[in-house]
C-alpha cells in the first residue's frame, strides 16, 4: 500500500464513513483475535482506542482544526465531561504508529443514539502515522 493517508468517503451530506469500518472492513488493517482483541494484520500489535469529549460551543473549532490537521492545537481545546458531550474525537492506533486513525463524531440521542462522522475518518500509515502516534496516545480523556 503506497498511500500514506486514507480518508473515508462522504455517506450523506455532512456525514462520513466510520473509522472502525474503514480500518476493519475496507482496509482490513486489523483482525479479531480471541473475540475481543483487535490486532494489526501487519505487526500483530493490539489496537489502542481513545475518546476525547468536547462541549457544543467548541464544535466548530474542533472541526476546523481537525480538517486542517492541526492535531496538537486540537488537544489544547478544553474538554467536556466524559460521556456527557456529543462531539467526540476518536482515535484508533497501534503503539508503533504504523497505523493511526482519527475522526470527529457526534452522538445524536435525538436520532435513537446514532453516531455520525462529522469529518472523514483519516488513517495515517507508516511514517505519517509515526509522526502522529504521540498525539493519538494523548487523546484518551481521563474521567
Amino acid at each position: 500500500m503506497s498511500t500514506k493517508k486514507i480518508e473515508s468517503k462522504e455517506t450523506a451530506p455532512g456525514e462520513y464513513g466510520d473509522l472502525f469500518a474503514l480500518l476493519m472492513k475496507e482496509l482490513k488493517l486489523f483482525k479479531r483475535k480471541f473475540i475481543l482483541s483487535l490486532r494489526s494484520v501487519s505487526t500483530n500489535e493490539p489496537q489502542r482506542y481513545g475518546l476525547r469529549y468536547f462541549e457544543r460551543q467548541h464544535q466548530a473549532e474542533v472541526l476546523r482544526l481537525f480538517n486542517e490537521e492541526r492535531f496538537e492545537e486540537l488537544l489544547s481545546i478544553p474538554v467536556g465531561e466524559v460521556g456527557r458531550c456529543a462531539t467526540q474525537l476518536e482515535c484508533r492506533y497501534i503503539d508503533s504508529g504504523k497505523i493511526v486513525g482519527l475522526q470527529v463524531n457526534e452522538a445524536r440521542p435525538h436520532e435513537n443514539g446514532r453516531y455520525v462522522g462529522l469529518t472523514p475518518a483519516k488513517v495515517f500509515l507508516d511514517e505519517e502515522g509515526e509522526k502522529l502516534v504521540h498525539i493519538a496516545a494523548r487523546i484518551n480523556q481521563k474521567s
